[in-house]
């Protein structure tokens, strides 16, 4: 407890501190944004799925893509940053689109939060958690498509570039959104031969992503 309460003052501070060099409001509600979703989402899910997603007890089945995804999500913050704050590289991104942009942050957040909510075996490693008596869920999203919280991540960080006001930063989100999409694929094939009653699952709801396209 001690050490979560540590952790969270290090990274107030650190927002704040980021927060005040930057000196734009939009930061300040992006960051607002995120802070409430790790807040909630931390408190609400399975109080095992925060260990699982930070320290998988296995190996997964996509490592050299789960790199690319990290180094993608990390390079678009901080090309957006140093774009609207410095460099003004590519920062033109009109006011209306930002605010859309915020606005579509803010839903797919609260889409991955209850995609991690309904579902305690959301790992960030592709793997049977046999460990956690792993089981194919059914609840809230799954029931209208197979991988919701991908969805909310593939929408999220190109849609965090927008809301900052890079283009740039957009181009790397997208690159993050594909390898999100790769992922989907690998992981669905994976479970398909792995997990038990998968198939029947797939078989009953036929949408990965989006109902009626993928």
């Amino acid at each position: 407890m001690a050490g979560r309460f540590a952790r969270w003052v290090v990274f107030l501070a650190v927002f704040v501190w980021v927060a005040r060099a930057i000196g734009l409001v939009r930061f300040w509600i992006l960051g607002a944004i995120m802070i409430a979703f790790v807040a909630y989402t931390t408190a609400a899910v399975d109080r095992t799925l925060m260990k699982e997603r930070l320290r998988p007890a296995g190996p997964t089945a996509d490592r050299g893509l789960l790199r690319v995804i990290r180094l993608a999500a990390v390079a678009q913050l901080a090309v957006s940053l140093l774009d609207i704050a410095r460099f003004h590289w590519s920062d033109t991104v009109p006011w209306w689109l930002r605010a859309t942009a915020m606005v579509v942050v803010a839903a797919s957040l609260a889409l991955l939060s209850r995609a991690m909510t309904a579902n305690r075996f959301f790992s960030s490693a592709i793997r049977v958690q046999s460990d956690r008596g792993h089981q194919v869920v059914r609840d809230g999203p799954y029931a209208i498509v197979r991988h919701p919280g991908y969805l909310g991540m593939i929408v999220v960080v190109p849609a965090e570039a927008l809301a900052l006001g890079s283009w740039y930063g957009l181009l790397l989100g997208l690159i993050y959104s594909a390898a999100i999409a790769r992922r989907v694929s690998v992981e669905d094939r994976y479970l398909r031969g792995r997990l038990d009653g998968y198939v029947e699952y797939a078989s009953a709801v036929r949408y990965r992503l989006v109902p009626g396209v993928w």
